[in-house]
């Protein structure tokens, strides 16, 4: 995915950033690599990649696929991962909330942040009874312009910089409902702001409808974004008025917790 900032200075290890970027490669969809698939991507020599994949695989942080000669994530990933989720207000404030929203709607819940290359990172995702077969899952990451809660934390941050960014690195389709158009795009940021929610109609999936509200800490500033999200089979446009009005009102509920 495109990042939008990205900068190195003296006082950085080269060795620890590009092991950063090998453990941040992975995804749900992408759980196994192999070193010239790294080395591809990431732009760097094998020898490099094999090194760093070495140290990380004493350290828990990686290990060998058994079914291939690839690599995937270690235990250890998944011991910072939890801590990091059951030490952050957010998740915690968030979490009841997100599964009251679900047993109203009967849709699949998320909470999702702005990384620090600007795009979605999902927290936590609370799945309805009958959840799509590719349903973004925690820590997997979506790109800021065609997402429901992407679009959110784009047009509440009120920075016309960042937007300038987005617009300038492209509005690639990913599907034929992806706004493309420039100046529709901008139109959106205000209709989002306006309104206070926004919708992502078979933008990113051809078949599935979201949508997400803002959520503010006490300074006003938005600090992350819930959805719901579904097929369009089941959300036509009465269900989705209806889970807008419980999405916004379960939004406003996590924004007062940061209150106090």
């Amino acid at each position: 995915m495109k990042s939008y900032t990205h900068s190195t200075n003296a006082k950085t290890l080269d060795s620890v950033h590009n092991a950063m970027r090998i453990l941040k490669s992975y995804s749900s969809g992408l759980p196994v690599k192999k070193v010239m698939e790294l080395s591809r991507e990431l732009n760097l020599d094998k020898s490099s990649v094999s090194r760093i994949i070495a140290t990380l695989k004493i350290e828990g942080f990686i290990e060998k696929d058994k079914y291939s000669s690839g690599y995937k994530l270690g235990p250890a990933a998944l011991t910072l991962g939890n801590a990091y989720k059951f030490s952050h207000e957010l998740y915690n404030e968030s979490k009841p909330v997100l599964k009251r929203l679900v047993a109203a709607i009967g849709e699949t819940a998320q909470l999702a942040i702005l990384d620090d290359s600007f795009e979605v990172f999902f927290i936590e995702s609370i799945e309805c009874k009958h959840p799509l077969r590719f349903m973004t899952t925690p820590g997997s990451r979506s790109p800021i312009y065609c997402s429901s809660s992407g679009k959110v934390l784009l047009a509440f941050r009120n920075d016309d910089h960042l937007i300038d960014e987005v617009i300038r690195f492209g509005l690639t389709p990913w599907t034929s409902h992806t706004i493309t158009n420039e100046q529709v795009f901008r139109e959106e940021m205000v209709k989002i702001r306006t309104q206070g929610y926004g919708v992502s109609m078979e933008e990113k999936y051809e078949g599935v409808i979201a949508a997400a509200a803002p959520v503010f800490n006490k300074k006003g500033d938005v600090i992350a974004a819930i959805n719901i999200v579904g097929p369009s089979s089941r959300i036509n446009k009465d269900k989705l008025n209806l889970g807008i009005r419980y999405l916004v009102s379960a939004a406003n509920e996590i924004s007062k917790s940061f209150l106090y």
